[in-house]
């Protein structure tokens, strides 16, 4: 990789979903301290989130993958740069405050830290073939090329005349397609290098602030939490229907996303907006890992209502508050929308 690619993988993988998540943090949440780890769980969210709402219309207006990546571009960058000039006089405050997070950290941390970089390194470094890849990458290849939102069947390259139902409503391989155009790299490279490199820190990251959630103030605990699933999904190869498969052997896949990363964001951003009154920037927040479930795949559209009802049936009964429910059934209308218009199409 040449100098200007890894640049811009600084930029659009790192820096990027810092600065949003930030923004998130400081001005939705009005939380007095930021948190990085949970400002990059912010931040891909988002991404993933706005994505999605541009990527729908377009897709059926057929408009051009380059218009789409010049808009996602353009909105990243004008939320990156609110974000400097919004915390501009707080950057030495939060970077004082995670410096002493990481002093806080166990020893055992280092040996977390060092399996979740090695899990990443193998993933990035040696090449897993996966059939599936058939599709996902090669949809992602044919947007590329053709310059397209899904107007071409990526198996014979002839038009589609009808959207594929399981794919219309969850184009996650157009998001490795525009990832491959601001990266400057080739779709397949973005997928089987770039990806599991970024994609499997991202889901140790939201583990790590939920697990902060479950142990909170007890960081050995979080740390020895964090081991456990690290040892877990290292032996986790059973079958290739574990989550453990999904997450160190395809990733870069939209199901293996919505296992390892959107449906544990959905479980945080759960209990932080249904545990406490007036969290109304965990609630906007978890409609964005709606999104963002959705865009990674069709059983996103069944799994995130289930999850989220399912968790707001149990904090209305604990806080003996309708609102609470009434509220997790208003963040899946997303859902039960996809669901409802693939039922009349398909």
């Amino acid at each position: 990789m040449f100098l200007p690619e890894f640049l811009l993988l600084v930029l659009w993988m790192l820096t990027v979903p810092v600065l949003i998540g930030t923004l998130v943090i400081n001005q939705l949440f009005k939380a007095k301290e930021t948190d990085l780890l949970l400002a990059v769980a912010c931040g891909f969210i988002c991404m993933f989130a706005i994505f999605y709402i541009l990527v729908m219309p377009m897709l059926l207006l057929k408009v051009s993958l380059q218009i789409l990546v010049i808009c996602w571009s353009f909105l990243m960058l004008c939320l990156s740069i609110t974000s400097l000039v919004m915390n501009r006089k707080r950057l030495k405050e939060i970077l004082s405050y995670n410096l002493l997070q990481m002093k806080m950290l166990p020893k055992i941390a280092i040996i977390v830290i060092v399996l979740v970089m090695a899990q990443a390194f193998v993933s990035s470094w040696y090449v897993h073939e996966d059939a599936d890849d058939a599709f996902f990458v090669a949809a992602a290849t044919t947007a590329v090329s053709t310059n397209s939102i899904l107007e071409f069947d990526p198996y014979t390259g002839l038009s589609l005349d009808v959207y594929p139902a399981r794919y219309v409503f969850s184009p996650f391989p157009i998001f490795i397609a525009l990832l491959s155009k601001i990266l400057m790299l080739h779709p397949a490279i973005v997928a089987h290098t770039v990806l599991p490199a970024v994609l499997i820190p991202l889901s140790y990251i939201i583990l790590a602030v939920l697990g902060k959630k479950l142990f909170p103030d007890r960081p050995s605990s979080v740390m020895l939490f964090l081991l456990f699933i690290c040892v877990l999904n290292v032996f986790g190869n059973t079958s290739v229907y574990t989550n453990s498969s999904f997450l160190l052997f395809r990733i870069w896949q939209g199901k293996a996303v919505l296992a390892n990363i959107v449906l544990p964001a959905i479980l945080y951003f759960s209990f932080c907006a249904m545990s406490e009154p007036n969290k109304r920037g965990e609630w906007i927040i978890l409609v964005a890992c709606v999104l963002s479930a959705i865009l990674a795949s069709s059983m996103g559209i069944i799994l995130a209502p289930i999850m989220i009802v399912c968790l707001g049936f149990v904090f209305a009964m604990q806080n003996k508050k309708l609102s609470t429910f009434a509220l997790s059934i208003a963040c899946c209308i997303p859902c039960i929308a996809c669901g409802v218009i693939s039922l009349v199409m398909y």
